[in-house]
């Protein structure tokens, strides 16, 4: 099992799930893109329950494994989803930026040292 951390607090899930959403939010970042993800979790007192995430771009997410359970939460269909979500080689390619919005970002050039 692991503790997936974000701004908000953490959340308990598998260590495949939590890998799955890592995962995903890194392929999102370099996509420019924000997706919401459902996954199960185990709440206070190890009752069942589900967390959505915002994540993406400016996810600030951290996995650490805690203490093994008496069963690894474990759901297929959610775990494949991500996966063929964090795959999807159709919009791996960043979004180049526009002029304008180009000029918004500060280069290292351009800063006095």
């Amino acid at each position: 099992m692991k503790r997936i951390f974000h701004p908000g607090g953490s959340v308990v899930t598998g260590s495949d799930l939590a890998d799955a959403v890592l995962s995903y939010a890194e392929a999102l970042s370099i996509r420019r893109r924000v997706d919401v993800v459902d996954i199960p979790v185990v709440r206070e007192g190890g009752l069942p329950g589900r967390a959505q995430f915002l994540i993406g771009s400016a996810s600030q997410l951290v996995s650490v494994t805690v203490a093994a359970a008496d069963v690894e939460l474990v759901e297929l269909g959610t775990m494949e989803l991500l996966r063929r979500k964090t795959l999807d080689h159709s919009a791996l390619t960043p979004v180049e930026l526009t002029a304008a919005e180009a000029a918004e970002y500060a280069q290292f050039d351009e800063l006095d040292y």
